[in-house]
């Protein structure tokens, strides 16, 4: 459940105990799509990896280091294109980290895409399940982004790191977010040169809520009484529902102007998340992971909501009249859901617990009917080991690493579950990451 924004990518590692091939030019021909997007090869027993190819293309590679177990390459030219190549469409497509598939046509990209998730499970000994159509949202619909930024002189530059990079795309275009996040950029630029010292870097969070944008600045400068007035009348000019900043470190919000509630709707409940808080990058995706759970559910009566961040599930799950009980790791989060609940008079409770170090144990599960569980890309080992052996007649499992789902799903088909469906939802076009609800039973 954690962000999963273009948050900045960190340069591959070197794998202990192997040493770096000394750069050199190959010729290969392209077999496959990897896990991360990247074009497949083999050369001399070994797999190499080269960005921004497709299954068919001969390619000249430049052999740059490893890579895991393999070799990475960057490309040099294309000599022979294989089928399923499009046009990328986003100038600043090959230098951003943002997207790595824009070259690939759609019925290719949609076919990889839910592959990554079938590849996980067979891996897991999965391979048997039923593994739903891919649900798809469209490009132009994400509306929560990290942005980096670096003041250089008298500009900023603002927008995503570059590829396996900490240098930064000062983007101009994005097919990815709603209209409002990118009209928002220039004159976000602007007021950053006025404010940040020269060489500071860092984020500004920008996620759009039905009541305007919020935006949660992270950054070392110390503001004065002049600053805060400017940001005030950043906020002001630009209609921002809210403003806030951070200091790394300071283990604090500074809430520069909060104009009005920066509501986002849960099946119409109202709640408003702390500023930065994680929600779900599209609400397509939200709708359509909510949809698959409450279906999954059914008529249970009491469900608990596991890693329920401020209440993208709970809400939905509330509405059927039923006993809920939430449980997330951070404290923000849960105080919105709390809030929101309370205003409504659900019958909702909340905790606040690491489920990784303490997960719901047996004695504590059996009251409920259903389990809702949407951990961190890390997963949900340790509850999935509790609940295969004593959850509840129903699990419904959401996850945005096929990876970690699949080991959890292995757990709970040990523990007597039978995984009913699995359905890969992708609100992350263009990119290797995948969201997906699995419905378990027993």
């Amino acid at each position: 459940m954690t962000s999963r924004s273009f948050k900045r990518p960190h340069p591959a590692k070197r794998p202990k105990g192997k040493t770096a091939p000394p750069p050199r030019t190959v010729e290969v021909e392209i077999e496959e799509i990897g896990a991360r997007g990247d074009g497949v090869a083999r050369l001399g027993g070994e797999v190499v990896f080269v960005p921004f190819t497709v299954p068919g293309d001969r390619v000249v590679a430049r052999v740059e280091g490893r890579r895991g177990d393999g070799l990475a390459a960057a490309l040099i030219e294309v000599l022979v294109q294989g089928p399923g190549r499009a046009e990328p469409a986003c100038p600043h497509f090959s230098r951003c980290g943002g997207c790595a598939l824009q070259h690939v046509d759609d019925a290719l990209y949609g076919e990889w895409k839910r592959g990554l998730l079938a590849t996980q499970l067979a891996r897991a000994g999965l391979g048997e399940l039923p593994l739903a159509p891919l649900v798809r949202v469209p490009p132009g619909s994400r509306r929560r982004a990290t942005f980096a930024f670096a003041r250089r002189k008298h500009h900023a530059l603002l927008g995503f790191n570059a590829r396996a990079s900490h240098a930064i795309i000062d983007v101009e275009r994005c097919l990815l977010l709603e209209p409002a996040l990118l009209a928002l950029l220039p004159p976000l630029r602007t007021m950053l040169a006025a404010i940040v010292p020269d060489g500071e870097e860092g984020d500004v969070v920008v996620t759009q809520t039905e009541s305007g944008l919020d935006v949660l600045v992270e950054a070392d400068a110390r503001l004065d009484l002049f600053d805060r007035e400017r940001l005030a009348a950043f906020a002001d000019a630009e209609d921002l529902a809210r403003l806030s900043w951070r200091r790394p470190g300071a283990g604090f919000i500074d809430p520069i102007a909060r104009r009005r509630p920066a509501v986002v709707r849960f099946a119409g409940i109202a709640v408003e998340p702390a500023p930065g808080g994680f929600l779900q990058p599209t609400k397509g995706g939200e709708v359509a992971i909510a949809e698959a759970v409450v279906a999954a559910v059914g008529g249970a009566g009491s469900v608990v909501d596991l890693y329920s961040g401020c209440g993208s599930f709970t809400f939905p799950l509330a509405a059927g009249n039923r006993i809920l009980h939430a449980v997330e790791g951070e404290e923000a989060p849960i105080r919105a859901l709390e809030a929101a609940a309370n205003a409504q008079s659900l019958r909702v409770t909340t905790e606040v617990r690491d489920l990784a170090r303490r997960p719901l144990l047996a004695p504590e599960l059996k009251k409920y009917q259903a389990v809702v569980f949407d951990p961190p890309r890390a997963g949900a080992s340790a509850q999935a080991e509790q609940l295969a052996e004593a959850g509840p007649p129903v699990v419904v499992a959401v996850s945005c690493n096929p990876a970690t789902l699949a080991r959890d799903l292995k757990i709970l088909q040990g523990g007597g579950y039978r995984i009913e469906a699995v359905t890969p939802i992708d609100q992350f076009p263009f990119s290797a990451h995948l969201e997906a609800v699995a419905v378990c039973r027993r």
